[in-house]
């Protein structure tokens, strides 16, 4: 038995991609990493739908306060959805909790069985410790590698607020009324509470005769930007070193000052980390979410490190004067009431079984309808109606009736296949039953708009999440497996990896050739050049014997060769990077879809998008 184990107690949220998973914790689906028959031996605690959860804590708190609004736009329908899809509130967290790992403490192993009794104490424990945490959903897993917890809970306050819910979802009101107090900006509540919790686990350990073992000690306590400042240190170090290792015989004449320009750029790096070491950080903060958006792709671009906040970004003070720079540059882009309608319908049209249907939907959404010998609608701010059928030939009144038909006969026809399969579980059965499931949750509204073809209408066959789904019961159809798309991948970056390798080579080739004419041209034609002296040129040319007065005009037949040469290359490289990413995309469908996730990772990737839109558009 080790004397000593590590604890692991790792918090996510519900917004954030792959932090939380409710079905996997509750083995709706059962991924890669799970031995289906070590299942039944899994523990729940606790199983309570999350929005069951949140009638139970609200309803009564949500009632009192829209009786007190007297505007209708200012009440909660739904709390639930309220806070999901609002922006300052996790809707829920989820705690994954460990002792041990899989080599110290793997399950089925005499550690491993104590590893569950701790975890048992800790979770039994954990709702009285925190009662400002209601767990909602909580699972032992003995079915993996080791033992560890599922605990989901709703973090909620009771002092009421001024002007909101009396009781309220609030993560940080809810840790201070528990008693964790902020010290600062780095040790607020959330840190506090977190040590709080591992130094509990810490005392299980003790009573049960281990000592915690600190696995990464030595980077414990050190940030993530020191850590990242660390290893790029180690990397500068290690590129000075081969350096300042080159032999005398390697240092020729037209090394020199490459040698020289890329320590200059090194020793750049080194100031501008150092830079970035000691600068304070900023708040940056934009009213409009367009430019929000517009700002952080542009610092994404240009490598430039932000931190995501509630409110805005942070980013450190050196880079202050570049990102004023980018603001300058934003111009909000402008499209028309008919585009913005024509997206509108085409969206919401696959959410609808009917005509009235849709638009019903589109009266929701702020649309004025008006019904007579053409249809015409009224955007919100808009001044005239508009016909559907000057939108284009695909949304008269018989075109949008023919769309819903052909909608629901690729849903009939879908699912007819998959009532026709021998067996639910195998691979392609899987993949047909995951586009149904990918319909149903876009009919729900979780989902946007994927176009293949941006200049088509979209449809359930201009869908490129569709798409790339039936690309893929293809190839299962045609007998690949998982093993055999990432060998196919593999095989594929080696083939993009020799083309790339080939185009510097040229481009290495080509530079030299050019260099060559300079020199010529200053032997043979007295053309002056500001990197070759005659000296250097004519010594130069003394070693090409072959070159003469009379041919030297060859050499732009040969640049104009290399140069095509080039070209083909670069296009072959555009060629099959592009297959490269579409055998990527398909290697990373199927370990989704065999994982149960591909759709979770759509809604959880749009839940993100929505809360830090993309590019919104201006409206003429």
């Amino acid at each position: 038995m080790p004397k000593k184990l590590s604890i692991s107690f790792t918090l996510g949220k519900a917004s954030v991609q792959h932090e939380t998973n409710i079905p996997h914790a509750n083995r709706e689906f059962i991924a890669r990493n799970v031995d289906g028959s070590r299942t039944h031996l899994n523990v729940t605690y606790v199983r309570q739908d999350v929005e069951d959860a949140y009638h139970q804590l609200f309803d009564a708190a949500v009632k009192e306060y829209n009786e007190k609004q007297k505007r209708a736009d200012r009440k909660i329908t739904d709390y639930y959805t309220h806070i999901s899809d609002g922006k300052r509130e996790e809707a829920y967290y989820e705690a994954i909790v460990q002792f041990g790992d899989s080599k110290t403490a793997p399950c089925g192993s005499q550690t491993g069985l104590i590893a569950q009794q701790m975890l048992d104490e800790y979770v039994r424990s954990f709702q009285n410790r925190n009662p400002n945490l209601h767990v909602f959903n909580a699972v032992l897993h003995l079915d993996e590698a080791s033992p560890h917890l599922h605990i989901n809970f709703i973090p909620f306050y009771t002092q009421a607020r001024k002007n909101g819910l009396r009781v309220g979802v609030s993560m940080k009101q809810a840790l201070i009324e528990q008693g964790f107090a902020p010290q600062s900006v780095k040790a607020n509540q959330l840190v506090a509470w977190e040590e709080s919790e591992r130094n509990y686990m810490e005392k299980i350990l003790h009573q049960h005769g281990f000592e915690r073992d600190d696995k990464n000690a030595k980077y414990a306590h050190m940030t993530v930007e020191d850590y990242k400042l660390q290893q790029e240190r180690k990397k500068l170090m290690q590129m000075f070193r081969e350096q300042q290792s080159v032999t005398p015989e390697q240092l020729q004449q037209q090394n020199v000052r490459l040698l020289r320009s890329k320590i200059t750029q090194l020793e750049q790096k080194n100031d501008q980390l150092n830079a970035e070491k000691s600068s304070p950080y900023r708040t940056f903060y934009y009213a409009s979410p367009e430019k929000h958006s517009y700002m952080t792709g542009k610092l994404q671009a240009l490598q430039i490190p932000f931190l995501e906040t509630d409110n805005g970004f942070e980013a450190q003070a050196c880079y202050a004067e570049a990102i004023r720079k980018i603001e300058k540059q934003y111009i909000p882009q402008r499209i028309s009431y008919r585009e913005v309608l024509r997206d509108d319908v085409d969206s919401l049209l696959m959410q609808s079984k009917t005509l009235e249907e849709l638009l019903e939907r589109l009266q929701r959404c702020g649309y004025s309808v008006r019904r007579g010998k053409y249809l015409a609608v009224k955007p919100i701010a808009a001044e005239n109606y508009i016909r559907l059928k000057s939108l284009g030939e695909f949304y008269s009144e018989f075109a949008l009736k023919n769309r819903l038909r052909a909608k629901a006969k690729f849903e009939h026809d879908l699912d007819a296949k998959i009532q026709s399969q021998p067996d639910r579980r195998a691979p392609g059965t899987v993949v047909l039953r995951t586009m149904q499931f990918y319909i149903m949750t876009y009919s729900s509204g979780a989902l946007p708009m994927r176009r293949s073809n941006a200049k088509k209408p979209y449809a359930w066959t201009n869908d490129a999440a569709l798409d790339r789904l039936l690309a893929l019961n293809k190839k299962i159809n045609a007998g690949a497996t998982l093993d055999s798309l990432r060998q196919e991948f593999a095989a594929q970056e080696q083939k993009v990896s020799g083309l790339d390798a080939a185009v510097q080579e040229q481009k290495a080739a080509l530079k030299s050739y050019l260099e060559l004419k300079e020199k010529i041209g200053v032997v043979f034609e007295g053309k002056p050049s500001s990197i070759f002296s005659p000296e250097q040129a004519r010594s130069d040319l003394r070693r090409i014997p072959n070159i003469t007065e009379n041919n030297f005009r060859n050499i732009d037949k040969l640049l104009d060769s290399e140069t095509e040469h080039l070209r083909t290359l670069e296009r072959d490289l555009v060629a099959e990077t592009e297959t490269l990413r579409t055998a990527s995309e398909l290697v990373t469908a199927m370990e989704q879809v065999l994982g149960g996730t591909f759709v979770q990772e759509l809604v959880a990737e749009e839940q993100k998008r929505r809360e830090t839109p993309f590019l919104q558009k201006t409206i003429s």
